[in-house]
């Protein structure tokens, strides 16, 4: 098949490029920021990736016309051109933000179910939204429309989320305060991504896609097992966690132990095919030295 990718030199873009080249496809990139994709003859590919997105910005106020401008209309933009070219597939790249939920201590609140409503209002969440409303109006017989909203994506390289955080801390800590093992967090390692978006590619499918690796960890088993990469011990103490719950109402305690994930079964796309390398596994190639 042939692809392109909007999103030239993106991390996920780079990625999924790669993996899909190493199965026979023929895979172009397209800038989106410089209006490159306005110049290419779409008519050529069987499907458009589009991973190009702003996440963050400094000022609120330019947030909301950026995150509109680029996660709105630019995705709409070019799956309006990939439907009057003929292209029978585009592939968007939301986020699991679109629920308006962020990482919690509560139990009730830290799962996110086929029932959890879709609340993500302005900023990056929001505009994700927005766009996937419209590009679902979009799609036919003759053209399909698959939105995948992925966790916190991690593996070598990749920057911008809160894994390499999580290493400064794990590397620091003697002991480890035993506490909120109940709460656990969705994430997906790039192959995964990268597979899914194969199979998605493949098989022409659309849709909406919840991926997650095998395991959704805890806090303290991240800790861990990134511990454990860096070959150092660990230990826990649940005096220490005691009194970590003591102080859970601070917003310092809930980035760090807080969690937000998927119901499993939401997940189960492809039969779980897409999960090629395990969590565990994942890490190791994350953080080997």
């Amino acid at each position: 098949m042939r692809v392109l990718i909007v999103g030239k030199r993106s991390y996920i873009g780079s990625k999924a490029k790669s993996h899909l080249e190493a199965f026979g496809h023929t895979v172009d990139e397209a800038d989106a920021e410089n209006g490159e994709w306005e110049r290419i003859d779409f008519s050529v590919y069987d499907s458009v990736v589009h991973v190009a997105a702003i996440v963050h910005q400094n000022s609120k106020t330019a947030d909301e016309a950026l995150f509109k401008k680029v996660n709105t209309e630019l995705p709409v933009s070019v799956a309006e051109k990939c439907k009057s070219s003929g292209v029978r597939q585009f592939v968007f790249l939301s986020t699991m933000g679109v629920y308006g939920v962020g990482k919690t201590l509560s139990t009730a609140d830290s799962v996110i179910t086929a029932t959890t409503p879709l609340s993500a209002v302005g900023g990056y969440g929001g505009s994700k939204l927005e766009a996937e409303k419209r590009l679902s109006t979009s799609e036919d017989d003759a053209f399909k429309v698959a939105i995948i909203r992925p966790p916190n994506v991690y593996g070598p390289g990749c920057r911008g989320n809160y894994i390499p955080l999580f290493r400064k801390l794990a590397l620091s800590l003697g002991l480890c305060p035993y506490a909120f093992t109940e709460i656990r967090q969705s994430m997906l390692y790039i192959d995964n991504l990268s597979e899914l978006i194969r199979l998605i590619v493949e098989n022409l499918s659309s849709g909406i896609f919840l991926p997650q690796d095998d395991i959704a960890p805890n806090t303290v088993e991240l800790i861990h097992i990134i511990r454990d990469v860096h070959h150092k011990k660990s230990h826990d103490s649940k005096l220490l966690g005691g009194i970590v719950k003591l102080f859970r109402f601070l917003p310092p305690v809930a980035k760090i132990y807080g969690g937000i994930r998927y119901d499993s079964s939401l997940s189960d796309c492809f039969d779980c095919q897409y999960r090629i390398v395990g969590f565990a596994d994942g890490m190791q190639e994350t953080y080997r030295e």
